[in-house]
């Protein structure tokens, strides 16, 4: 099967940032029903190594539109923009508000103070929230970003990025 090699076009979804979760959950999985290699059980070695190679590949494109950052990062990619980083830079003030917050959570973790832990996720939730509205904005389908649009929404994805790495790590604390 020759499957499309733009993600979105593959789930037959259009090219933006904001996502219809449920169409992309059941394109995937009709669509892995079809490429599955239980379907080529009984064909040739090619084809059974075909049928690997077309699931890895739908899973992989599944995983990364489902994945936030992911997403926007392979929206960048699709404009021609490099892969994200881990050198880059975000702003000072972001930074030293995430600093504020680590601090904030570490000191709630030290007291024990679970309520203040998860106010503080909740502020992390909402502001990955945030970051996710303005990505929709700026990377709609059928518009081509001007390099502006598009610096602005790899600092966009940078800070989802960094709040959704945090969270986690909140997450994991609540949760231990």
């Amino acid at each position: 099967m020759n499957l499309p090699t733009d993600y979105f076009s593959l789930f037959g979804l259009p090219r933006r940032y904001a996502l219809d979760e449920q169409a992309l959950s059941e394109s995937y999985r009709a669509l892995l029903s079809r490429v599955h290699p239980d379907n080529a059980v009984l064909a040739d070695a090619t084809a059974k190594r075909r049928a690997v190679e077309d699931a890895a590949y739908v899973n992989d494109a599944y995983r990364v539109l489902k994945d936030a950052v992911r997403r926007g990062d392979y929206l960048l990619q699709c404009y021609g923009e490099a892969p994200l980083g881990s050198n880059e830079a975000l702003p000072v003030e972001f930074l030293s508000e995430q600093l504020d917050a680590r601090e904030a959570a570490d000191e709630a973790w030290q007291a024990g103070d679970r309520d203040r832990l998860e106010s503080l996720l909740d502020s992390l939730i909402a502001a990955q929230r945030q970051q996710q509205k303005a990505l929709a904005a700026l990377l709609v389908d059928g518009e081509t970003p001007s390099t502006k649009t598009l610096a602005s929404a790899r600092q966009h994805v940078l800070s989802l990025q960094f709040l959704t790495r945090f969270a986690d790590d909140l997450d994991e604390k609540i949760n231990a």
